[in-house]
């Protein structure tokens, strides 16, 4: 455990949008464009659905520090930069090749939710490259977004619009479980 880059974040927004911000992969490109973006091939980016969860897969760009799977492994002959596991409704672990950061999203009200981040550092050597490297300033920029678009859902002018079947599957299935378990199944 490393107390030194663990915390919690406190955002102006409801939990299940910082969930779907997570999940989406839209935002990448543009919302960490000189940061994670920089360390991921967006073209080889993508999200398995599980009964309970997603697993997000971040494909290493050039040298950048990777695992490195076993033969018979799913992934083998890819050089993956991170695994993003997301199990319902709030748990996210971000396995990078210095460690895992492990994801805590607890609703406080409405609009208002803290994110606790714990760090368990596996090789210190690894922790400033790749995909994991500067975890702080990829949640600025998460944080960022999720608060302007918490303000344009309030606001009266806002519609939903289609899920992008390509970049937003775990967007979708998260709001299936949502739906199934708020509903009682019945949905």
């Amino acid at each position: 455990f490393d107390a030194g880059t663990s915390r919690d974040y406190l955002i102006d927004c409801n939990w299940a949008l910082y969930v779907e911000n997570y999940l989406e992969e839209f935002h990448i490109p543009f919302v960490h464009g000189t940061s994670l973006a920089g360390a991921l091939d967006y073209e080889s980016y993508r999200t398995e659905n599980y009964e309970w969860g997603s697993l997000q897969l971040g494909v290493a760009k050039g040298a950048e520090p990777a695992f490195r799977p076993p033969a018979g492994h799913p992934d083998e002959g890819e050089r993956i930069a991170a695994w993003y596991f997301w199990l319902f409704p709030n748990l996210m672990l971000n396995f990078y090749p210095w460690g895992l950061s492990l994801n805590l999203v607890q609703p406080l009200g409405p609009a208002r939710t803290r994110v606790a981040f714990m760090s368990y550092v596996y090789d210190a050597a690894l922790r400033g490259a790749g995909a994991g490297a500067d975890l702080h300033r990829v949640e600025m920029e998460d944080e960022e977004i999720v608060e302007s678009v918490q303000r344009g859902v309030r606001s009266r002018l806002y519609d939903r619009g289609r899920y992008s079947p390509r970049r937003e599957t775990g967007t979708h299935h998260f709001h299936r479980l949502l739906e199934r378990n708020l509903t009682g199944g019945r949905a």
